[in-house]
């Protein structure tokens, strides 16, 4: 009985030891490698923002995908212009493919920047200002909502609808019954020249018109020559407001990406 008993103590043992030569094989890096400085330069950043008061306002021409382009003005607590800052702009998409661009912004003076960023896809975008005067320097990071606009006239319950968009026709289906709470199905299908395109990456984002309901995409996968399919679910505004947006954004293989709008309205 003994034998046994040592036999399988070793064995644990052995067990504990592969167990711990595992983990340390897989540990991963540390992502910030001084926390001390990260959290010492977190907390004059927030120091800076408080006492300064400085904060941006985008141009609501700009907040549209395909753009080369990101202007702002940048004013203090008061809303005085911020002039002769030099300021690091970095634009990030927080869900889904980061498509993160940086670029040093130009001042235009009374207190307006511009910035050769732009934004690849409708959504929310999360916009980072370092901003440089001085002896003063101010990290901001502010939230933007990118839409592809109006969109095309049509009526999805009725029938699907198609639209040109970068020399692309996007035709998109949600079934007959647009209804919130349930599960919506949607199918888009992508053509060049009237050939199906193959090998892009293609999503729908929903939006309200006039409600931020938050980010709601959906990432579809191929179902056919050009043919993307997915399922998606609305969620019921407390408002009763009932007019969405879908929109389709197309990945090329090798290509830009394009983006086309569909209004719609919900049964409930």
């Amino acid at each position: 009985m003994k034998p046994l008993i040592v036999v399988a103590s070793i064995a644990a043992i052995g067990a504990v030891v592969v167990t711990i030569a595992v983990g340390s094989s897989l540990r991963e890096e540390t992502v910030v490698k001084d926390p001390y400085e990260h959290g010492l330069h977190h907390d004059q950043e927030r120091k800076a923002r408080e006492r300064l008061g400085w904060q941006a306002r985008f141009d609501p021409s700009d907040l549209r995908p395909g753009g080369g382009e990101l202007g702002f003005t940048l004013v203090d607590r008061a809303g005085a212009p911020v002039e002769g800052a030099t300021v690091q702009v970095a634009v990030t998409r927080p869900a889904g493919p980061g498509d993160e661009r940086q670029a040093t912004a130009r001042a235009l003076g009374g207190g307006r920047y511009r910035a050769p960023v732009g934004f690849a896809a409708p959504g929310f975008w999360d916009v980072r200002l370092d901003a440089v005067r001085g002896g003063d320097t101010v990290g901001l990071t502010q939230q933007v909502r990118v839409e592809a606009g109006e969109g095309v006239p049509c009526r999805l319950a009725a029938a699907p609808c198609a639209a040109d968009a970068g020399g692309l026709k996007l035709t998109l289906d949600l079934g007959r019954v647009l209804t919130t709470m349930k599960e919506l199905p949607i199918t888009v299908t992508v053509s060049r020249g009237g050939a199906p395109l193959d090998g892009a990456a293609v999503e729908v984002a929903f939006a309200m018109k006039e409600m931020n309901m938050g980010e709601n995409r959906v990432l579809l996968t191929a179902a056919g020559p050009g043919r993307h399919a997915g399922k998606g679910v609305l969620v019921r505004c407390h408002s009763g407001l009932k007019d969405w947006i879908a929109t389709v954004t197309v990945r090329p293989a090798g290509g830009a990406p394009v983006s086309a709008a569909f209004p719609f309205t919900v049964s409930e």
